[in-house]
């Protein structure tokens, strides 16, 4: 409705991550629920100004193959992309393979189960265990980030890792005034505190063997801030970045 209230304004839903929500009302995670059944719920469609997508990249780790959907109600947009799918439609091969990735049911024990339904059950169960053994080495040290409950990856703070040497964090300016930033991923944070934070990536790596996304490529406005992803290493792996983890958080901080 606020939408629909403003003049040429719409609404999104990326919906990528609804098959990787891995905490639950009783761990006090808000559920998550689908714009489409926000409507539905209301006895209304989505309108012309709201538009849903969602792809297999994230929830299935299948983003070799490509595939995307939107859903709209919106005419004007939808007749244009329908022409350009004509141009860059889904294989053939691979349309089967996802309808098949659908539609297969689990085995004959429970016919009306679908596999993909199954999968989505293990797959949150695996993200909570993980999510669980990382923010526990975390707490334990000490080191702070923020609260998750879907997607596979974690936004942790490490600002106290970062060194700006005898003269201190630099005051925080104005954005107009951040011209010298270092490189274009780090284009909104001010000079040192961009050399600050690629400082402290690169002694991640060296010294403690973590590889993680800093937050300036990720258009952080604080520097310090690092993204997280734990579900993309094997149980062994994940182990050994554990460990590497609670040797980070026994290491002296800068500030």
């Amino acid at each position: 409705d606020w939408a629909e209230s403003k003049e040429n304004l719409h609404v999104i839903s990326d919906e990528i991550y609804a098959g990787s929500v891995y905490r639950t009302p009783a761990d006090g995670q808000p559920p998550w629920t689908s714009l489409a059944t926000v409507a539905a719920r209301r006895g209304r469609q989505l309108g012309p100004s709201a538009h849903l997508v969602w792809a297999l990249s994230k929830d299935f780790a299948l983003s070799g193959l490509r595939v995307g959907a939107l859903y709209t109600e919106n005419e004007a947009i939808r007749t244009p992309l329908q022409k350009l799918n004509d141009l860059c439609q889904v294989g053939s091969p691979t349309q089967a393979i996802v309808s098949r990735l659908l539609t297969d049911q689990l085995d004959a024990a429970t016919p009306r189960k679908l596999w993909c339904a199954a999968m989505e059950e293990a797959n949150a169960a695996r993200l909570r265990s993980r999510y669980d053994r990382l923010t526990a080495v975390l707490d334990q040290g000490g080191l702070r980030y923020l609260d998750a409950g879907a997607g596979l990856f974690l936004w942790i703070d490490l600002r106290p890792f970062l060194s700006y040497g005898d003269s201190g964090p630099p005051q925080r300016e104005n954005s107009g005034s951040w011209a010298g930033a270092v490189g274009v991923e780090e284009a909104l944070l001010p000079a040192r505190e961009a050399e600050a934070e690629r400082a402290l990536y690169l002694r991640l790596i060296h010294e403690f063997g973590l590889l993680l996304t800093p937050g300036a490529s990720m258009r952080s406005e604080e520097p310090g801030l690092f993204r997280c992803v734990f579900s993309a290493a094997t149980e062994e792996g994940f182990e050994v970045a554990l460990q590497r983890f609670a040797r980070l958080a026994a290491a002296p901080r800068a500030t």
